[in-house]
């Protein structure tokens, strides 16, 4: 059971680098990416980014 438990314990502060959801109460912000006008969605890396724009942020990290 303890393994289970640091195993659990570890995910979660992986999560902290995934991108999340901006809640709705946060005030709309423009995206990250360069030259767009598309209000951000999400919030990854202390930046905001639009959906597809975050897809390729983490297209680019993962392929790294």
């Amino acid at each position: 059971m303890q393994s289970k438990r640091r195993f659990l314990s570890e995910s979660r502060r992986q999560d902290k680098a995934q991108p999340r959801f901006l809640p709705r109460w946060e005030a709309p912000q423009p995206c990250s990416w360069p030259d767009c006008a598309a209000p951000a969605t999400n919030g990854h890396k202390d930046k905001v980014y639009c959906a597809s724009h975050l897809l390729k942020i983490l297209q680019k990290e993962w392929q790294k």
